[in-house]
């Protein structure tokens, strides 16, 4: 039962009872440890001779994700956070009550200013509009009392008049001057019988 792979089942490369002596020597370390509130302990190793400013005081525990402290006494506590603040809780954080005051007192003195003078705009209007008013009605009472003899209704019938006359004229020369000598020719005759 040749495998055609290493002597020894479960064996790798490099792995030999010398251990250290085989693969070289470890750097010289330092086992810092941090505790979060909920009980959990991580111990990170650092190289010995990094600087200790540079190894932080705080970390986030891999366990629960809070964060960590290298008191074990005195854990560190996630800060409580704070609800949504309103517009109006910013503005007290950065104003004091007597600012606050004086900038009420300038917008309404702003909004006041602009009311009346929409007020005042809203009557001028209001009277210039009773002006055309009365100038229109001034105007109107004039057109009446004027005479209405100036005023000639004949001159409309004229126009259909002559609208008559041109029918009259289309009809055929022949029959209008006809109809009038027949009828003249036939009174004298008329006439002229009775008498005898």
């Amino acid at each position: 039962m040749s495998t055609g792979g290493a002597a020894i089942r479960g064996s790798r490369v490099g792995a030999g009872p010398m251990g250290e002596q085989d693969r070289g020597f470890k750097a010289e370390r330092i086992t810092v440890s941090y505790y979060c509130s909920a009980g959990h302990e991580y111990s990170p190793q650092y190289a010995a001779n990094v600087d200790p400013a540079e190894i932080p005081e705080l970390i986030d525990c891999p366990n629960c994700g809070l964060p960590a402290g290298q008191d074990k006494a005195n854990p560190p506590v996630i800060a409580k956070h704070e609800p949504y603040k309103t517009h109006l809780a910013y503005v007290k954080e950065r104003r004091t009550e007597a600012e606050a005051k004086e900038l009420l007192e300038e917008a309404v003195a702003a909004v006041r200013e602009r009311r009346i003078r929409l007020a005042e705009e809203a009557k001028q209007a209001a009277k210039d509009a009773a002006k055309a008013a009365t100038k229109k009605a001034s105007a109107a009472a004039k057109e009446a009392k004027k005479p209405v003899a100036k005023e000639v209704k004949p001159a409309a019938k004229a126009p259909a008049a002559k609208k008559a006359e041109p029918k009259s004229v289309a009809k055929s020369p022949a029959k209008s001057a006809a109809k009038p000598a027949t009828k003249a020719a036939a009174k004298p005759a008329a006439k002229t019988t009775k008498k005898k």
